[in-house]
């Protein structure tokens, strides 16, 4: 993943978070894309019809995101087409509770309501699902 430089990224954090989002998705290779933010910060969105391979891809993340979203990790599900699937809840929980066992921040946009069920709503400093669609910049 290759980090912008600072001229690239908006100003302000929350639209930083925006455009990652939108990086990311536009990014996705296997239905997973990812793109930082900030130091430590990174974007993680899931597209298109979710199947083994989102779920593959996003085992295939984990140490990468381990290193790199020490900070915080923002995942985007507003693009997905359809339902999540239990595959896919459960490895979103597991990177949830390992970066927040890390000590990262983590943010879920654009939550279907499966996940929401799943991984439900944590005060927003430490976990946040949202079932609100990703905007695009």
């Amino acid at each position: 993943m290759a980090a912008p430089t600072p001229s690239e990224l908006p100003a302000g954090l929350d639209e930083r978070r925006r455009h990652a989002r939108t990086a990311a998705a536009r990014r996705a290779v296997d239905g997973v894309g990812t793109s930082w933010f900030d130091d430590g910060c990174v974007a993680l969105a899931v597209v298109g019809v979710v199947g083994p391979r989102q779920v593959r891809a996003l085992r295939e993340l984990r140490p990468q995101l381990a290193r790199e979203a020490w900070a915080e990790l923002v995942i985007d599900l507003g693009h997905v087409d359809g339902e999540c699937g239990p595959a896919l809840v459960r490895v979103l929980g597991q990177l949830r509770v390992q970066r927040l066992t890390a000590g990262a921040r983590v943010e879920v946009h654009g939550a279907p309501p499966e996940v929401v069920a799943e991984l439900g709503a944590q005060p927003a400093t430490a976990f946040t699902v949202s079932e609100e669609p990703a905007r695009t910049t």
